[in-house]
């Protein structure tokens, strides 16, 4: 799963966009199952109030998987890591 910050008035305008990925397969759960070393993103959930962000994703094509982020934690890593 990779990670770009857009042009808020001109979105088709990439800013930012990270070189590593953001999430790779790494678990046991992503990594053997029914589409092997894949993970892709489902849905994320923004908590305004605490700046939390909660992405589910599906693992090997086999299971529901959540993981956890902070906002201003994932905008510093997609800049700091950008490739254009």
């Amino acid at each position: 799963m990779g990670g770009a910050i857009l042009d808020i008035n001109q979105p088709w305008k990439v800013l930012h966009r990270a070189e590593p990925f953001l999430l790779t397969p790494e678990e046991l759960y992503e990594c053997v199952g029914d589409t092997p070393n894949v993970v892709f993103p489902c849905a994320a959930l923004y908590d305004a109030p605490t700046g939390r962000i909660a992405i589910y994703y599906g693992g090997a094509d086999t299971v529901t998987c959540l993981a956890f982020t902070q906002v201003d934690e994932l905008i510093d890593f997609i800049k700091s890591n950008s490739s254009l």
